[in-house]
């Protein structure tokens, strides 16, 4: 899902090397999304659920938590799903085969419970040891996870509903977040073989990194002078500066060679690189929106710049002081509108070839009417890509419905288009 969605968020392009660019071009069959789907249900949310039927309760927290943020990005790119009769499939638990779709309403609104039964769960912890392959067993990380992801949750919503106001406000009173790189949710690789980073080891068992940086990342980087530009991708050998491609134009050129474009770095693409869950910069950046939209207990350029602060250090760009004061400052007192389409395009930037997905949902929730950031026509940041199949200045906002859905679930919805939108959805 990282992949193709760095290729929605804009972030990569496809370079040489490239024989076919449906994605690029916004062509989708339902069968393209059948892996995404399988994973997260057959897998993932499966052996999750064994474990909350089965753990401790530090244990049966975790795999919880980790449920919720799932559920979570599944709404967020799938929009309705099965959830209340999903992972029912066995006898004991009603041998449901064909479970029906949930709004995905109802489902952020049980997340947001289940969060808060995990909670509880991890007042009375106990032990997990070296099972716990994100913290350690530290049950203290796991709730400022908790309390950072229920966060997550109001504020996907927040766009779309005032209403969610007094319980980000409580959340934010509350504090105890990810505020630290060791308090981030991380998931480890060795870098040896058998110990790849996941996304390196699907490219390298075929044929290699063939994404290059997408210009409307480039772009925009350049007119905001950002130093990350050349920390997060690599030099073109011809040039020896950052060269990078429309969207989608690849075919267009004549005899391109790899060496004309420039390759995400080892920042964003290596053997051992960790897979973000959850990043402190991206938590810093919901606290700091929570503080316009909501007048919080925080301080809301604190937050700002402490979220460009945290992506910095993260990807060892160095001091981002100057940068904020020349580049990215925030005036508390301009108009909500103003901030947000400010807040908008760092988080973007933050999340390039780490958080590629919720950069993807990210730019799909604050690209609202009147506002379009990314994607208002001849103004916004994204581009259209060349022999698009949706037009000029459209762009996909959800997933289809998997083609194996629609061959055994009857209860699945047959009229999904790509430019439908999901419940936050402005």
């Amino acid at each position: 899902m990282n992949q193709n969605c760095a290729l929605y968020a804009q972030y990569w392009a496809g370079g040489p090397g490239v024989a076919i660019l449906d994605h690029e071009r916004y062509f989708f069959e339902a069968a393209d999304f059948n892996g995404t789907w399988s994973r997260s249900y057959r897998q993932s949310l499966s052996d999750l659920s064994f474990v909350i039927d089965n753990g401790n309760n530090s244990s049966k927290a975790a795999a919880q938590i980790l449920s919720v943020q799932i559920y979570q990005q599944l709404v967020d790119v799938f929009g309705d799903i099965p959830y209340s009769e999903a992972l029912r499939g066995s006898l004991d638990k009603g041998s449901i085969l064909t479970p029906k779709y949930d709004t995905g309403k109802s489902i952020y609104d049980d997340l947001i419970k289940k969060v808060d039964a995990a909670l509880v769960l991890l007042q009375s912890p106990e032990a997990m040891g070296t099972e716990d392959l994100i913290y350690g067993g530290n049950s203290a990380n796991w709730i400022k996870y908790a309390n950072s992801l229920k966060l997550k949750l109001l504020m996907r919503q927040a766009g779309k509903d005032a209403t969610v106001a007094d319980a980000v406000k409580a959340v934010v009173a509350k504090g105890n977040f990810i505020e630290s790189a060791s308090d981030m949710p991380v998931v480890t690789f060795s870098g040896t073989t058998g110990g790849w980073n996941p996304q390196f080891a699907r490219n390298e068992s075929g044929i290699k990194m063939f994404y290059v940086a997408s210009n409307s990342y480039v772009k925009k980087m350049e007119e905001l002078g950002d130093p990350r530009l050349e920390v997060l991708f690599n030099d073109a050998v011809n040039t020896g500066t950052i060269v990078g491609l429309d969207q989608g134009n690849i075919n267009d050129l004549i005899s391109p060679q790899k060496a004309d474009f420039s390759y995400p770095s080892t920042v964003q693409y290596s053997a051992s690189n960790p897979v973000v869950i959850m990043s402190n910069w991206e938590v810093y950046f919901l606290r700091a929106e929570a503080a316009m939209r909501f007048g919080t207990a925080d301080d809301q350029v604190d937050m700002f710049n402490n979220a460009i602060s945290s992506h910095f250090a993260y990807v060892g760009a160095g001091d981002a002081s100057d940068y904020i004061e020349s580049n990215a400052k925030l005036d508390p007192a301009a108009a909500l509108d103003t901030k947000l389409n400010i807040l908008s395009s760092q988080k973007w930037i933050s999340m390039c070839g780490i958080q590629e997905t919720e950069g993807w949902i990210e730019t799909r929730r604050f690209d609202r009417p009147g506002n379009q950031v990314f994607t208002g026509s001849g103004t916004g940041i994204f581009r259209t890509p060349t022999r698009t199949v949706l037009g000029q200045g459209v762009f996909p906002s959800i997933f289809l419905v998997p083609q194996s859905e629609l061959s055994f679930n009857p209860n699945a919805p047959r009229d999904r288009k790509i430019t439908d939108k999901v419940f936050w959805d402005n």
